[in-house]
């Protein structure tokens, strides 16, 4: 398997050795662009600097020229939006969300690998309540809205059946190597949720407003048998059980 640069440990790591993947490559092509363009580019200012000079001074013929040079080079080089890197950065603003937890004493992880798969799990939080798998989405802007209709899970009117469908498989695969029953989240970070305390529930699974992600963990109830000492033992049978995804 290929290494990223700069492997970086921690929620949002896998998402982002992808998206530093893709930028490499794209920077490499912009490079191989700039090589085969620039020099037409520098030729067709030059012209048109010195056309400009001409017809007013030397300062606007130079104005001109080094006009046209910058903007090809930022046409060149202008950034692409990476949904891997958007994806990062919304599994880090949930682990910011999920440390007031974790100094209550919940343990959270954050991108674990899902043996015998390539998939993996964006946070698991253990406390009181169990265990329980939440999967970061960052579903476009704050002007879009998520909802449930007829049964369906949508973003803009957009379907997002095989996204649940995805997260519920992926508590499953956890509950196996952890031997208990764990309760599945998406937290939403951009688009709205209009429901009820912004959640919304289907086919088991919580889909909510990520912002309400802490709140709505601390008020789960507590559940029979979760002591310090099972949800300590818990921890560390995930630890041995869903390593590091990203590594």
């Amino acid at each position: 398997m290929t290494t990223a640069p700069g492997p970086r440990p921690g929620a949002g790591a896998s998402a982002r050795q992808i998206a530093d993947l893709a930028r490499a490559a794209e920077r490499k092509a912009q490079h191989r662009r700039a090589k085969d363009t620039l020099p037409i580019t520098v030729a067709f200012a030059a012209v048109s600097g010195s056309g400009s000079a001409s017809y007013t001074n030397w300062h606007v013929g130079l104005a001109t020229a080094l006009g046209l040079v910058t903007f090809e080079l930022w046409r060149i080089y202008r950034r692409t939006q990476s949904s891997w890197a958007k994806g990062a950065a919304g599994e880090q603003a949930t682990a910011r969300l999920l440390a007031r937890l974790e100094r209550r004493g919940y343990v959270v992880l954050h991108d674990r690998a899902i043996p015998d798969s390539r998939a993996n799990l964006d946070h698991l939080v253990i406390g009181p309540a169990g265990v329980t798998y939440i999967d970061t989405k960052a579903w476009r802007s704050k002007r879009s809205t998520v909802t449930l209709e007829d049964g369906t899970l949508r973003c803009d009117g957009y379907a997002q059946t095989r996204a649940l469908e995805n997260v519920v498989w992926e508590a499953q695969q956890a509950a196996h190597a952890l031997g208990c029953a764990v309760r599945p989240v998406i937290a939403v970070h951009g688009a709205r949720i209009p429901a009820s305390h912004g959640r919304l529930e289907t086919r088991g699974v919580t889909i909510i407003e990520a912002k309400r992600l802490p709140g709505l963990l601390q008020n789960l109830r507590p559940q029979p048998g979760w002591t310090i000492a099972r949800i300590t033992a818990t921890g560390q049978r995930a630890e041995q059980q869903l390593p590091p995804h990203a590594r």
